[in-house]
C-alpha cells in the first residue's frame, strides 16, 4: 500500500512539473514569480507595521497571522525563512527556476518591488517609515522587544517606552518618595518623533559617537536636558542660534 502511495505521488509531482520551453508553462511560472515578488512586498510592509505597533522584531507566523499564506503549486519554494534580527528573508525560487536567466531577472529585478530587493540570494527589506528604522535599530541594540520602563530605581541604562515615550539609556532614582528619571540620552513623545521636540543629553561628544542620533529624522527640533536648541541636519545635530 505504502508503495502505491509513493508511486501516485511521484506520478501527481510529475504531473505538475514546469516544461519552461512551453509557453502556457512559461507564463504561468512567471505569473508565479510576480506573485511571489507581491507576497514578499507584503511582508515587508507587514514586518514594518508589525515593528510600529508591537515594538519587538516580528516572527514569520505573526506575519502570516496580517497577510496569510503564499499557496502556489509550481516550482516556487514555500520553505520561506526570516532573520530573527535583520530584515530579510529567505529567496524564493528554486533551482530549476533560478537556472533560468530570464525567469530569475524578473525576480531579481525591481520591476514589481519597491519595499524590497534582492542581494545574495537574500530577499531584503526597505522600511519606509522614520520611526520604524528608528525602533528597528532600538530593537537590535536592546537585542529584543522594547518594553515597558520599569517602575523602581535602576542603574543599569535601558531603552524601554512609558506613557507614550521612548527613553534611550534609561536610568531612574528616587526623589523623595518617587521614582523618576534620572539620566538618558535622549526621550521623546511617540508623537513627535518625525518633526521634535525631543530631549536629548547635554554631552554633546554624544551627538557624534551614539548611533541613536543616527536615525532621527532631518530638521527634527532637539532640545537638551539645559534648554539649549538644536536641529538635526544632514551634517549631524547643530546648535540653533
Amino acid at each position: 500500500m505504502k508503495k502505491i502511495l509513493c508511486i501516485l505521488f511521484l506520478l501527481i509531482n510529475l504531473s505538475f512539473a514546469l516544461d519552461l520551453t512551453n509557453f502556457e508553462d512559461r507564463q504561468s511560472a512567471l505569473q508565479d514569480v510576480k506573485t511571489i515578488i507581491l507576497y514578499e512586498e507584503s511582508i515587508a510592509k507587514a514586518y514594518e507595521d508589525f515593528i510600529l505597533t508591537n515594538y519587538k522584531f516580528p516572527t514569520l507566523a505573526e506575519i502570516k497571522t496580517l497577510i496569510g499564506n503564499l499557496t502556489l503549486v509550481n516550482n516556487i519554494s514555500s520553505n520561506l525563512v526570516l532573520s530573527s534580527t535583520l530584515t530579510k528573508i529567505s529567496y524564493g525560487l528554486n533551482s530549476d527556476l533560478k537556472a533560468d536567466s530570464s525567469i530569475k531577472a524578473l525576480y531579481e529585478s525591481n520591476t514589481y518591488r519597491k519595499r524590497t530587493y534582492v542581494r545574495n540570494d537574500e530577499i531584503n527589506f526597505i522600511l519606509e517609515d522614520e520611526f520604524a528604522k528608528h525602533l528597528y535599530d532600538l530593537i537590535k541594540q536592546n537585542g529584543g522587544e522594547i518594553q515597558t520602563c520599569p517602575t523602581t530605581v535602576f542603574t543599569t541604562a535601558m531603552n524601554c517606552k512609558e506613557n507614550n515615550h521612548i527613553y534611550i539609556q534609561l536610568t531612574k532614582k528616587l526623589e523623595g518618595s518617587e521614582v523618576v528619571p534620572n539620566t538618558y540620552l535622549m526621550a521623546y513623545h511617540m508623537d513627535n518623533f518625525k518633526n521634535g521636540p525631543i530631549i536629548i543629553t547635554n554631552d554633546t561628544s554624544k551627538h557624534i559617537t551614539e548611533s541613536a542620533f543616527d536615525s532621527i529624522p532631518k530638521g527634527a527640533l532637539l532640545y537638551d536636558v539645559d534648554g539649549v536648541k538644536y536641529v538635526k541636519t544632514l551634517d549631524g545635530i547643530e546648535i540653533l542660534k
